[in-house]
């Protein structure tokens, strides 16, 4: 399906990644943050996997071309939410090492919100959202 994200006034990036993950699909969220004046607001991102198929992860030099002259990749609080299934390995840990970020993987939602400091009822109802945004969009793609 894709990526939706939404930046809260609180600072936070919340994206939620849902279905087949393209290559396509990745690039153009870097680029729709990249060009979005709200972004980054705050220091804190969460992203919401839980529901991901198959991810085709960007070039790491695009990234770095991306948040070249940034204190992101320092500074950033970036944790993502997963299948419990997939903390069991190194893959999330893995997969974000590969493009340079420091990523905390969590099982849970709570446990991600707690360790953020941020609402976790406001979260998952902003993950509703976004998850049924894109659903939304794969409908009428597929009309």
């Amino acid at each position: 399906m894709g990526i939706a994200y939404r930046i809260e006034p609180n600072g936070l990036t919340i994206l939620v990644w849902d279905g087949e993950v393209t290559e396509r699909d990745t690039i153009d969220n870097l680029l729709q943050l990249a060009a979005d004046t709200d972004w980054p607001n705050g220091r804190l991102s969460l992203t919401d996997l839980t529901t991901v198929g198959h991810v085709v992860l960007p070039d790491r030099e695009l990234l770095d071309e991306l948040i070249a002259g940034t204190d992101l990749r320092e500074k950033l609080e970036k944790v993502v939410v997963v299948r419990p299934e997939f903390l069991r390995g190194t893959s999330v840990t893995d997969a974000s090492a590969s493009l340079g970020m420091a990523t905390k993987p969590f099982g849970d939602l709570e446990g991600a919100c707690a360790h953020l400091g941020v609402d976790v009822h406001a979260v998952r109802a902003t993950i509703a959202e976004l998850r049924e945004s894109l659903q939304n969009v794969e409908m009428q793609q597929d009309a």
